[in-house]
């Protein structure tokens, strides 16, 4: 018996439909499950700090500040006519990790100069520059101690001549 255009197409919906659901489910499963996780990877990538600093404050924790040494340095451009006088202090979680600064504290000096002779005297008089500066520095310290104790970064003395 010969089947009609009609007969046809209703019984190959009937295959395809239910394969497809099946199929339909766990790639629509997999797909939301990876549009989450790109979505919480850039949120924590964006704002970890703050997170961290929020779950951290639930913490007492002593906090300890740490004078480095006063530097004298050329901005990039200057051709030594502008110098810049720093001091920086840096607050830190817990006071056992000045061993680890005083220890580190040649190779913080190298990166602290380079840091701040590589900027401009516009970048440095620019009060965004100087935060963002500030910011890398920070996150240089915590990096050469090899711990994320420093809290927070000061410029203390901050003098353009």
């Amino acid at each position: 018996m010969a089947k009609t255009e009609k007969e046809v197409d209703v019984t190959d919906a009937k295959e395809v439909g239910p394969v497809f659901l099946v199929y339909g489910k766990y790639f629509l499963l997999v797909l939301l499950l990876v549009l989450q996780g790109v979505v919480a990877y850039a949120v924590v990538d964006k704002n970890y700090s703050r997170a961290y600093g929020v779950v951290n404050s639930f913490f007492q924790q002593e906090m300890s500040v740490y004078t480095l040494d006063e530097i004298i340095v050329n901005p990039h451009g200057s051709r030594g006519q502008r110098f810049l006088v720093v001091q920086i202090s840096v607050e830190i979680a817990d006071s056992k990790h000045i061993e680890l600064i005083d220890k580190n504290m040649p190779r913080i000096k190298h990166h602290k100069n380079r840091a701040i002779s590589s900027r401009t005297v516009d970048q440095l008089l620019d009060f965004e520059e100087r935060e963002e500066l500030r910011e890398e520095l920070k996150h240089m310290v915590n990096r050469e101690i090899g711990s994320d104790s420093v809290r927070n970064l000061y410029f203390t003395k901050y003098v353009m001549q």
